[in-house]
């Protein structure tokens, strides 16, 4: 289990953080544990591990901008692995 556990962690990348108010540590701390839940429900509905998902995924970027009162939305140029991770998605996002 220790080695298991050890590769998920090292797959996130955890970083120290540095917070002083009791506030701000929960806060985090849900935010990381949030983060872990989301990675490892994609990591289940995908086959793909959380690594391989950050790495494949991490340019995949959209943007919303306002133009002259007019809302545009961007959509990211997926790549072909990419799209094959999103594909496996249920209702493909």
């Amino acid at each position: 289990m220790a080695s298991r556990r050890s590769r998920y962690w090292s797959d996130l990348r955890a970083r120290p953080v540095f917070h002083h108010q009791r506030d701000s540590i929960e806060t985090h701390l849900t935010v990381v544990f949030a983060a872990l839940a989301v990675s490892r429900l994609l990591q289940n509905r995908t086959g793909v591990t959380i690594k391989k998902l950050v790495q494949t995924l991490r340019v995949a970027r959209s943007a919303t901008i306002d133009v002259n009162g007019q809302r545009l939305t961007l959509d990211p140029e997926l790549s072909p692995a990419a799209r094959e991770i999103v594909d496996r998605l249920p209702g493909g996002h």
